[in-house]
């Protein structure tokens, strides 16, 4: 009896850690699935100890008194080999009974959508980066340099080149634009040197910042020609990430993974990416919308 109580609490858990969030999905046999959240787990952009501190909050919440048999770490900004590295002895040493894999947020996203065979995904939320998959399973990287060195079309750089627009009105040397009243009125602040005031002061720009998207999408619906400008940009810089990844997946069509709340919640944006693909030649198989890539990181704890 005590031995298949224990089987009843062995999970796999898988974790979604982004520039924004972190969500941790457990699933055992019988408990079904649970959640747990926490805050961004990017190194890059809170480091570290509070990636790892936001990881841990995550999984405790959505694992409670179960034991884990396998998790896998989907993390923004741990594409690179010593940042896998580094996570993983953490892991190791926090999870010591746990099977583990460390992976990028993209892969999950990728294995979220289709588990094999050439897929191409798009991450477009705080940050931006574009992955392919080859039919032989070889993984191919375009963007996700951070936002000092690029997340083109992310929602840092909508939201940064909304406050650029803002200022540069106030200043009357940029065109009036609705996105002053929308962003002052979201920021709780009067005039544009508030709004400065109010991002440096926060514990996390990046995010503030990107954040800030949703704005610009508003603004455009309202006809604003500035604020559709940017998305235009935006969705451009997108599909220049997606076509370098998608000419080298040698394939005639791919299905298309797509993530993150600023391309998930953002009409206009996805409707322009879409259309510049097309024009672009860039065929699409399918076109999935996957909200929770943690779905995909459960997938691979699996196996």
């Amino acid at each position: 009896m005590k031995n298949e109580e224990g089987k009843k609490r062995q999970v796999v858990v898988g974790v979604d850690g982004g520039g924004t969030k972190t969500l941790a999905l457990a699933e055992g046999a019988e408990q079904g699935q649970t959640r747990g959240a926490a805050g961004s787990s990017n190194l890059h952009a809170v480091g570290f100890e509070a990636a790892c501190a936001a990881i841990e909050t995550a999984i405790a919440q959505a694992v409670g008194a179960s034991e884990m048999s396998a998790v896998c770490l989907g993390l923004a900004g741990a594409g690179r080999p010593q940042d896998v590295e580094r996570f993983t002895t953490w892991a190791q040493m926090k999870y010591p009974h746990a099977a583990l894999k460390v992976v990028s947020d993209a892969e999950i996203l990728l294995a979220a959508g289709a588990l094999t065979g050439a897929a191409l995904a798009l991450v477009c939320g705080t940050g931006s980066i574009v992955y392919g998959r080859t039919a032989r399973g070889e993984l191919i990287r375009a963007g996700g340099w951070g936002y000092l060195f690029g997340d083109e079309g992310s929602g840092f750089a909508l939201g940064a080149a909304a406050l650029r627009a803002v200022t540069q009105a106030h200043d009357g040397r940029g065109t009036p634009t609705l996105l002053t009243d929308l962003i002052l009125a979201r920021r709780g602040v009067d005039n544009a040197t508030g709004l400065v005031a109010s991002l440096y002061d926060s514990p996390n720009p990046r995010a503030e910042i990107a954040g800030l998207a949703e704005w610009v999408e508003q603004a455009a619906d309202q006809g604003d020609a500035l604020a559709l400008s940017i998305l235009e940009n935006a969705a451009h810089e997108l599909t220049r990430m997606a076509a370098a990844v998608y000419h080298l997946l040698d394939v005639k069509s791919v299905p298309l993974i797509l993530s993150g709340g600023v391309i998930l919640n953002g009409a206009r944006l996805a409707g322009l990416f879409r259309h510049n693909c097309k024009e672009a030649g860039l065929r699409f198989s399918s076109v999935q919308n996957i909200p929770e890539p943690a779905t995909g990181a459960v997938l691979l704890a699996r196996q």
